[in-house]
């Protein structure tokens, strides 16, 4: 018998149909048992309860119509005689109700029995009642009494006989539905093998029908693989397209094909070696030729090679030139971006102290030349000219160190006893800063070979530098000690604001500060560190700068070989009578901004002083003055910050700003302009351009 040429999906579907169909006959069937086993169940139990409640409650009732009939004997009173009324009443819908429900066929002959002993129960009850309501004799009374109670106990006697019955015939019944329960799991069960073995036999029949062509075809592909192309010969025939049509058989039909083209394709590819063979054995004969034709090429490369190489280096020496070219260029740019820079920065610092100068001279000859104002002038220019001698002396020593003209005149010098001194001579600079001096001289003798007033210079421009960059309440820290290596070393350290790494890299050169920008609050040229390194190496040593970062102080170490804006510049204008008016001076310079303060209450004004941008905003809240001037280069905020913070306050929008600083090119005319500025005015300005500006017409708000 030909077995069924199906597909493995049909194989499969037809297996879980199989399965789905027996599984859901099983269901059915269990569900079908279980609803009669239920219905069973449920229709005994309709009729156990009611029967059991209806024999209850005339037993009750009888029990009831005993206890009235015989209270109201006792005691013949209305009430009495209603609740046996009611008891009777209850009697008959008891009896009523016991009637109505189905029995059981031993059941019913008992049930009629009671039913018939009901009445003559309740006539005696109504007899009994009657007599204790009409008043009869006692005797009759009692006699109609006596005959309740062997009448009740009848009743109770045959209800008890009917609930006995009646629980004999529940029991049956509770078997014979259990007895049903037990035939009814066992069929279950032995549905439930039944149908697991068909599912299995199902499952052997489809496994089978697909892993015997699937055997067969990997044998074959094991074959194969191991070279012999019979193995395929059982699948010739299928290649035809005769045979069955399922996924395996397929499958065997292309494994066929595919075997088929394996040997064809390895004879050809025989055939192919062969000419291939041939084919080498006459390139060989060329490669010989051709081998004697590259050594010629190769001669020939050599000699390009050598010209090649004479024209990299051509190329080199023109890259060499180009780069000098550029490097050149660059440095020359730099330069000039420098110069300007520092021509910048040297009329910034040149103009800062002749503005306490011409203003102290102008206390002087307006006030009373021997009074405190003029002697606090006097000093004010003393210091500012003494400052200026600094600048220009720094400027002129940096440029003989640069062109090697400084000539040290040495001698056998004592450095502690040296830099003791310098400190001393410096050390007014520190206290007027209101900076702290430390001093760490050893009691043992470092003897140098050096220019006493050249180490002196050396310390007091390192002093100067760090008093410069600490804040007031500060310390600078002088120390003097030897090294191990056996040198002479200077430090001067102090707790100001510090470095950061980048500008360590080039503090020594010249024009460097550790603050960039333009402002440089901290003031000077730049030039103190860069003279020291100058001065320094010129005697054999080194110095370096250490700082801990921002906010950390910085510390110097120096080595030494041991010995044995309106937007228009404002010219002076001829004085005209000025209202007074309320000034506040914005200068971090004290000299100035005090020696300002001097001329304007001179003039009658009411002027105050602040020192920083953040303290004139604050007396600008409170003292609401009618005109600001104040200096660009401010330690907190800038000029320009502060300019705008008061345009934007609208109580404040109105006041006259002018812009007082030592940058007076267009460009900082245009900056002050833009930030507010009503005007710009160069230092030194003279004191009757600012009068000039006061006496002008009140700006008006908005």
């Amino acid at each position: 018998m030909r077995r069924p040429d199906l597909s493995i999906a049909t194989w499969v579907s037809l297996g879980f149909a199989i399965a789905g169909a027996l599984l859901a006959g099983l269901v059915a069937l269990a569900v079908t048992l279980q609803g009669r086993i239920a219905a069973s169940a449920d229709a005994q139990l309709e009729l156990i309860g009611p029967r059991a409640a209806a024999a209850a409650s005339l037993e009750s009732a009888v029990l009831h119509v005993s206890l009235t009939a015989r209270a109201y004997a006792l005691t013949p009173e209305p009430a009495r005689m209603d609740a046996l009324q009611a008891a009777l009443r209850r009697l008959e819908g008891a009896a009523a109700r016991f009637a109505a429900l189905p029995k059981s066929p031993e059941g019913a002959a008992l049930s009629g029995r009671i039913l018939a002993a009901v009445p003559p129960f309740e006539k005696a009850a109504v007899a009994l009642g009657t007599a204790v309501a009409t008043g009869g004799d006692d005797s009759a009374i009692r006699a109609r009494e006596a005959t309740l109670p062997p009448m009740r106990e009848e009743l109770l006697s045959l209800l008890r006989t009917f609930g006995a019955l009646q629980q004999a015939h529940d029991a049956g019944a509770s078997h014979t539905i259990l007895a049903y329960q037990r035939d009814t799991v066992r069929t279950l069960v032995l549905a439930f093998a039944a149908v697991a073995l068909l599912l299995a036999a199902t499952a052997w029949v489809v496994v089978t029908e697909v892993r015997r062509p699937a055997r067969r075809l990997a044998d074959a592909a094991r074959r194969l693989a191991a070279g012999d192309y019979s193995a395929t010969a059982g699948l010739e025939a299928q290649r035809s397209g005769a045979g069955p049509r399922g996924e395996l058989a397929e499958l065997a039909r292309a494994f066929a094909v595919m075997a088929a083209e394996l040997r064809d394709r390895e004879e050809r590819l025989a055939a192919q070696n062969e000419e291939l063979q041939a084919q080498n054995e006459e390139l060989q004969a060329k490669e010989e030729e051709l081998h004697g034709q590259n050594e010629e090429l190769q001669v020939q490369q050599e000699e390009l090679q050598a010209q090649n190489e004479e024209l990299q280096s051509q190329g080199e020496a023109l890259r060499a030139s180009d780069a000098r070219l550029t490097q050149l260029v660059e440095a020359l740019s730099q330069a000039d971006r420098r110069k300007n820079e520092f021509l910048a920065v040297l009329s910034h610092e040149l103009r800062n102290p002749l503005a306490p100068v011409l203003n102290a001279l102008a206390v002087l000859d307006r006030g009373d030349p021997a009074g405190e104002q003029g002697r606090h002038a006097r000093q004010v220019i003393a210091r500012q000219v003494a400052h200026l001698a600094r600048l220009v002396d720094d400027l002129l020593d940096v440029a003989r160190i640069t062109q090697g003209k400084i000539q040290l005149r040495r001698t056998h010098l004592e450095l502690g006893a040296a830099v003791r001194q310098a400190a001393e001579d410096h050390g007014s600079l520190l206290e007027a800063r209101g900076v702290r001096l430390a001093l760490e001289v050893p009691g043992r003798e470092l003897w140098v070979h050096a220019d006493a007033a050249r180490i002196a210079q050396i310390v007091g421009n390192l002093m100067h530098n760090a008093a410069k960059f600490t804040d007031g309440g500060g310390t600078v820290t002088v120390a003097v000690d030897a090294t191990p290596e056996g040198r002479a070393r200077v430090r001067v350290r102090d707790d100001g604001i510090g470095m950061p790494p980048e500008v360590l890299e080039r503090l020594f050169q010249p024009f460097v500060q550790a603050e960039g920008t333009l402002a440089r609050t901290r003031g000077g040229l730049g030039l103190g560190l860069a003279l020291v390194k100058g001065l320094v190496e010129l005697h054999g040593g080194a110095v370096t700068a250490a700082s801990g970062g921002a906010g950390h102080g910085a510390t110097f170490t120096v080595e030494l070989p041991l010995d044995g804006v309106p937007v228009r510049a404002c010219d002076a204008v001829a004085p005209r009578p000025v209202a007074p008016r309320r000034v506040l001076v914005v200068e971090d310079n004290p000299d100035s901004a005090e020696t300002l303060r001097d001329l304007l209450e001179l003039a009658g004004h009411q002027a105050d002083v602040a020192l920083d941008g953040r303290q004139a905003l604050e007396r600008c809240r409170t003292a609401r003055p009618d005109a600001i001037v104040c200096d660009l280069g401010l330690p907190d905020m800038d000029g320009y910050e502060l300019a705008r913070a008061l345009r934007a306050d609208p109580e404040l929008s109105s006041v006259l700003l002018v812009a007082l600083s030592g940058y007076a090119l267009p460009d900082d005319l245009a900056r002050s302009a833009q930030a507010g500025f009503d005007a710009h005015l160069a230092k030194p300005a003279r004191f009757e351009a600012i009068e000039a500006l006061l006496a002008g017409p009140r700006r008006q708000r908005g």
